[in-house]
């Protein structure tokens, strides 16, 4: 048995403990990951909906059965800790982890958001049904499309205090990362600086070839996973920001356009992922859901 402990996931689990004194609380979720099973338990102060403290607070321990070395495990535990952070849009970290008779502590940095997740974290099924349905592909993408690092500048845009200039600023590296990593996963030509169509027949000399800007790899990512997104204002406000650091849009527009970009990339992680359900939308402040 695998053991860890992490920080910043508060939610629901869909199982009850019961505890020695009689009582029970919903802080059991348990899964099926590949070969792994999964007991995610929640500790009794994660699973309240009011009076979260800030910071890096103890919240969840997960022990894992079918893993057989630590490496291993804690590879499984850290790929476990960014599909939690996807949902909750929350830091989750985890900083003790137990292995037979090895036991290893290390220093996190994460913070405990609450603003706005992708998954309803109240509802312990749907938090199950997102992590299952996820886990083939994240596995299998996680390393040529940098979905670790996605995750992680994702739940950063949503830091408490900062400009939303820097907001929009890292959305774009988002997409910058994003479309990169789409066109070589893809196998698109990167020549002489630009990205290159492969014209029928190909050209002999390969610079020759029509570049491809970042408009149009973004339109063609987001059509790849069913996704028709306009994008003009997008890469308008982006240059803005690139050249310039300042927009002079006012901070209504601003926001409206922040909220469009978290809304398509939320979506387009979940297509790419191969997650089939229901979501909150960022931009009707997850008041609203869509499904995939």
């Amino acid at each position: 048995m695998f053991v860890a402990s992490l920080i910043n996931y508060f939610g629901l689990g869909c199982e009850r403990k019961h505890n020695p004194d009689g009582s029970w609380c919903l802080s059991l979720i348990k899964m099926k990951l590949g070969k792994y099973d999964v007991i995610l338990e929640q500790d009794q102060s994660a699973i309240s909906m009011s009076d979260r403290p800030e910071g890096m607070i103890h919240t969840t321990t997960l022990n894992i059965s079918g893993v057989r070395s630590y490496s291993e495990g804690e590879k499984v535990v850290h790929d476990i800790c960014s599909l939690l952070s996807l949902a909750a849009m929350s830091q989750v970290r985890a900083y003790h982890f137990e292995f037979e008779d090895k036991i290893r502590h290390v220093s996190v940095v994460g913070e405990c958001l609450r603003f706005r997740p992708l998954i309803e974290t109240v509802n312990g099924d749907s938090i199950k049904s997102f992590i299952e349905k996820s886990w083939p592909k994240y596995r299998r993408l996680k390393r040529s499309r940098k979905l670790p690092e996605v995750v992680d500048m994702l739940t950063t845009c949503e830091l408490p205090k900062l400009p939303l200039e820097i907001q929009l600023g890292q959305i774009f590296i988002i997409l910058e990362n994003l479309k990169s990593t789409y066109a070589n996963f893809s196998k698109i030509p990167f020549v002489k600086g630009f990205y290159r169509e492969i014209s029928d027949p190909p050209k002999a000399n390969p610079k020759n070839e029509r570049r491809l800007s970042f408009e149009a790899l973004l339109h063609q990512m987001f059509c790849d996973v069913g996704m028709h997104v306009s994008l003009k204002r997008v890469v308008n406000l982006r240059n803005e920001i690139v050249h310039f650091g300042l927009s002079r849009k006012p901070y209504e527009s601003l926001r409206k356009n922040y909220d469009f970009c978290h809304d398509i990339v939320r979506e387009y992680l979940l297509r790419l992922l191969g997650y089939k359900g229901e979501y909150l939308i960022y931009s009707k402040a997850c008041r609203q859901v869509g499904c995939i």
